[in-house]
């Protein structure tokens, strides 16, 4: 009889711990990975967000005027012709 309540004193011993690593994600808690998943994913979302505002933004704001880099290189001759 002794033997038989040492074992499962002893069983129960080690199924503690695992008991414990399961039990929080049974109350809906989430575990850390979780959560730094979900993390990531809003700052992925917020960094998209902010990405696609920015070029909404620069394509609003489109240029006057077209600037040629090479303008003082080219003769005169050559400005005045069209593209080919």
């Amino acid at each position: 009889m002794k033997r038989i309540i040492a074992a499962a004193a002893w069983m129960a011993a080690l199924a503690a711990p695992a008991f414990a690593q399961f039990s929080g994600a049974q109350e809906g808690q989430k575990t850390p990975l979780q959560q730094q998943y979900e993390r990531q994913e809003r700052d992925q979302k917020e960094n998209e967000k902010a990405y696609n505002d920015q070029m909404r933004r620069m394509k609003a704001e489109k240029p006057t005027a077209k600037s040629d880099p090479w303008a003082g290189v080219r003769s005169s001759n050559e400005t005045s012709n069209t593209k080919r």
